[in-house]
């Protein structure tokens, strides 16, 4: 033992993973290393400080006394440093470029058709897409600016508002030419209907119950409509909710059109 050794960075990811866990199967996903690896490194480090770190058993492991004070240090000085790298990269980082995050669906029909005109506006502006709909630490994470759906309220960030979430009834123009009696929100009762079943940070995208309540329609079921991942998957076959600002491209293109005008 080595009373002055002190693991380096990759050993102690792999112990907070593994402390976090509680699972070397586990842990070892999250680092992408198998779980025998993880059990070597675990024990490697064992031997090298002179005490254990976990307890063992058949079915699970647990953290020692000493490898529970350890985790909740290392856990605190990895996540500190990866902050100050974070804000070290974006003081480096040069004032023409911008790293943005953004959902994917978002990027796709809302950010990336309108990325030409923007170009053409700031074309010394290098832009880098951060696609997710995670809640990012802007810190850590080098990012920016972010654009997710939501009630606004994040911790420690300044949040404006870009568009409210109104979704309107759409559908192809051949659907449309084979229900020409479409006039009103009751005339959609029985007709298929799809939605987007998509919930990011607590907050439900609208789908045909809240839209049939606003529309003062009661006697609607739920279990008639169809949900589905993704916007593009509304089209031809069904009467579809979408928002207008996320769906512009594929009005230009004449590809679906309002069904209640």
């Amino acid at each position: 033992m080595n009373s002055k050794f002190i693991p380096g960075t990759r050993a102690l990811r792999i112990f907070v993973a593994a402390g976090k866990h509680l699972h070397f199967s586990k842990a070892a996903t999250e680092v992408s290393l198998t779980p025998a690896t993880v059990s070597y490194q675990i024990k490697e480090m064992e031997e090298q400080l002179g005490f254990s770190l976990f307890k063992r058993n058949s079915r699970s492991i647990q953290l020692t006394p000493e490898g529970s004070i350890l985790f909740t240090a290392v856990s605190e000085s990895l996540d500190n440093m990866e902050q100050a790298l974070g804000s070290a990269r974006r003081i480096n980082k040069h004032s023409s470029h911008l790293t943005l995050s953004v959902g994917a669906r978002f990027a796709t029909y809302w950010l990336l058709p309108k990325l030409g005109e923007f170009k053409q506006l700031r074309p010394d502006l290098s832009i880098t897409l951060d696609i997710t709909d995670d809640v990012r630490d802007f810190g850590r994470d080098g990012i920016d600016m972010a654009i997710r759906f939501g009630n606004g309220r994040y911790p420690d960030c300044v949040a404006n508002k870009l568009f409210e979430t109104s979704v309107v009834a759409v559908c192809s123009a051949e659907f449309l030419a084979n229900h020409q009696d479409i006039n009103k929100p009751e005339d959609l009762l029985g007709l298929p209907l799809s939605y987007v079943n998509c919930t990011v940070n607590g907050q439900t995208w609208p789908d045909w119950k809240r839209w049939m309540s606003q529309a003062n329609v009661n006697a609607f079921d739920n279990s008639q409509s169809i949900a589905f991942s993704d916007l593009n998957l509304q089209d031809n076959v069904t009467v579809g909710l979408v928002n207008l600002d996320l769906s512009q491209t594929s009005y230009r293109k004449g590809h679906s059109c309002n069904c209640l005008i």
